[in-house]
């Protein structure tokens, strides 16, 4: 029987930079006034000093390709519009929804919004349940402080953010399930070292953009967004990612539309399936 289907957009409609990242500023360029009918608006990176400082692709919806990590790895003009790499293609998406998880120790509260702060592997499904999935998504419930103004999220007393993170052997599941995708709603995989000065870990994203073929990674979701309209966090779903173009070439990441598509139901697994047939393409140009 045929089911109401779903399409939700998981793209931060915000900036979020914690700790000593540039905020994005936005500024006029082209100030409407009279005789002046254009306006145009720009955005830049600036510090706590009032200093610019270059933009990068992290600050919001993104996603990493391997030359974030891993020198002479594939950069995002080599992943776009190449079928080797499952983000050109829409992707039957395991949904894990941990904002809810049980065990108080590894979640935390932000003015009343509750998240997983540590994502463990016995949280994961079996790397053989993964295997049927192109893409993991893992909702902590921190979109829901993303999608607020990053400038009050502070750190701890001893400099600490306390940001969702993932071991590394998660990271090592997810490569051993050989998905193409990881994707979470916190803005990055690493978990902070020190507080001051502000150190994160290098160690999740080498394993999986690492691996062959590479997990690609992608990072600030609003997954927040979903129970509130829906009503509840499907299982599965299919997930649609739509990076930037523009200046691909040597880019190691980049903005991202995200749109997570299912059916209202417990049995929705055979549309999905069909519905991943239809809308995927045969052949890639472009």
């Amino acid at each position: 029987m045929n089911q109401e289907l779903f399409k939700c957009d998981l793209s931060l409609e915000t900036f979020f930079t914690p700790g000593p990242g540039a905020n994005i500023v936005t500024r006029p360029v082209i100030p409407r006034g009279d005789g002046q009918p254009v306006y145009m608006r720009g955005e830049m990176g600036m510090k706590e000093d009032g200093k610019p400082r270059a933009m990068v692709a992290h600050n919001t919806t993104h996603i990493d390709v391997p030359l974030h990590f891993i020198e002479g790895g594939a950069d995002l003009d080599d992943v776009l519009n190449n079928p080797e790499y499952g983000i050109n293609r829409p992707m039957l998406t395991r949904v894990l929804d941990l904002s809810k998880w049980p065990d108080a120790r590894q979640c935390r509260e932000w003015n009343g919004i509750r998240y997983c702060e540590k994502v463990l592997e016995e949280m994961l499904p079996p790397a053989e349940l993964l295997r049927q999935y192109d893409a993991l998504l893992v909702l902590t419930g921190f979109g829901a402080i993303m999608r607020q103004d990053s400038e009050s999220f502070l750190p701890d007393s001893e400099g600490f953010f306390h940001m969702p993170s993932l071991t590394v052997e998660v990271a090592q599941r997810v490569a051993e399930a050989e998905l193409s995708l990881l994707a979470i709603d916190g803005p990055t995989l690493e978990y902070q070292t020190q507080g001051i000065p502000y150190r994160m870990s290098s160690s999740v994203h080498p394993i999986l953009l690492g691996n062959d073929p590479p997990v690609l990674i992608l990072e600030g979701v609003a997954g927040d967004r979903v129970e509130p309209q829906i009503g509840y966090i499907p299982e599965e779903g299919m997930l649609e990612v739509i990076p930037r173009r523009a200046n691909a070439k040597g880019a190691d990441a980049a903005q991202a539309r995200v749109f997570l598509s299912f059916y209202k139901g417990a049995d929705q697994r055979q549309q999905l399936e069909e519905l991943i047939r239809i809308v995927s393409p045969q052949q890639l140009f472009g």
